[in-house]
């Protein structure tokens, strides 16, 4: 008998790693329900939901999805992105569409809704990491009332551990050296991903995930590798304008910049971290890296359009100024670059050994060794 499957995490922790016992369970959960033929009730917003949603689809589960939809998106769209992202051609799959919008209020009503809809919705509720106290914890409870079953045989017993994210540079280890060195170049600076890579789908970061047992599988020396692998640095629009995807660069010296190495709480992740690739000056400006200028929102309407891209709002919550920032819009190709105008920058002496097989140029560490 086909049942409706619903398998229960709690908000878990900004870095988790395949490791962690929450994350086995869940997968071994879904491959039981996969099998037996059961339909999995899944959604997205949250890692405690999407690694359910990952599992199912690698295990070509039957599944019924609740995603937000703003009316502003036509469904059809919202439906072909998460194909895309979490690799479901030809899955059998039931769409369930939640009304939201932009607002943040409106995406919490999302995630509350989402969460009692699923569960009213599941023939059997699977607690994994089911926080005590919280919402799940009730709603679970209610299930239990009107009669769902109850299986408990994938509980973690083990809570994940606390992973920080944030790092601090010590100036006492400081290259004295690192200044003088990297004196003509820009420096492009790196930072750990908490999601997919630009250009990788939601799946393929999963599925690192999943398959990392110990550590974050992109983490900023794990992103320094992959451009020098692909000789590629990838845009991205992420705070910046929509639709003017950019590679930033900093004009600044490197122990100017690594004071503006700082956790963002808005975001939940370092501006920047001690690893990156640095481009000669004048390499820089002949493959179309140029200076970004700043100025008021108001001033933006009134340029040119060739200078748009390069525009920076001085700042209503952030003060961007001191990043003295460089851009290149879309993709920039390093192979177009001679490896004797590039430089690579990583943190400590260990890290050397992880682009020395890949990179024949100069490599510099933040840290003296």
């Amino acid at each position: 008998m086909n049942k409706r499957v619903v398998i229960l995490n709690s908000r878990q922790e900004l870095q988790p790693v395949g490791g962690d016992e929450w994350i086995i369970n869940t997968g071994q959960a879904v491959e039981d329900s996969a099998g037996k033929g059961h339909t999995i009730l899944t959604s997205v917003g949250m890692n405690s939901w999407e690694i359910t949603l990952f599992f199912a689809s690698k295990y070509r589960a039957r599944q019924t999805i609740f995603i937000p939809w703003d009316v502003r998106d036509t469904p059809d769209g919202v439906k072909r992105g998460l194909i895309t992202q979490f690799h479901l051609e030809g899955a059998p799959i039931e769409w369930r569409l939640i009304g939201t919008s932009s607002r943040k209020s409106s995406h919490q009503k999302f995630q509350s809704e989402r969460d009692r809809l699923i569960i009213n919705e599941a023939d059997v509720v699977v607690p994994v990491a089911v926080r005590p106290g919280g919402n799940l914890e009730s709603l679970l409870n209610d299930a239990r009332a009107r009669g769902a079953v109850i299986d408990y045989a994938y509980l973690a017993t083990t809570s994940a551990a606390r992973r920080t994210c944030r790092i601090r540079i010590d100036p006492e280890f400081m290259n004295p050296d690192l200044d003088c060195l990297l004196r003509d170049y820009l420096i492009h600076w790196t930072r750990s991903c908490h999601g997919p890579w630009p250009g990788e789908t939601i799946y393929q970061w999963y599925d690192a995930l999943t398959s990392s047992a110990t550590r974050n599988p992109r983490s900023a020396l794990d992103t320094l590798v992959r451009v020098l692998l692909e000789k590629k640095l990838r845009s991205s629009d992420r705070h910046y304008r929509r639709g003017v995807p950019a590679v930033s660069f900093s004009g600044l010296p490197p122990s100017q910049a690594v004071d503006l190495m700082k956790w963002r709480a808005r975001y939940r992740e370092m501006t920047f971290e001690p690893y990156g690739i640095a481009v000669r000056r004048d390499m820089a400006r002949q493959v179309g890296i140029r200076k970004v200028f700043y100025g008021s929102p108001e001033m933006y309407p009134y340029l040119e359009e060739e200078n748009r891209p390069y525009f920076q709002s001085i700042g209503i919550k952030g003060y961007w100024m001191p990043e003295r920032e460089y851009r290149h819009i879309g993709d920039l190709d390093l192979s177009l670059i001679p490896s004797d105008a590039l430089a690579v920058i990583v943190w400590k002496g260990d890290d050397i050994q992880a682009v020395r097989g890949i990179f024949n140029g100069r490599v510099v560490t933040v840290y003296r060794h």
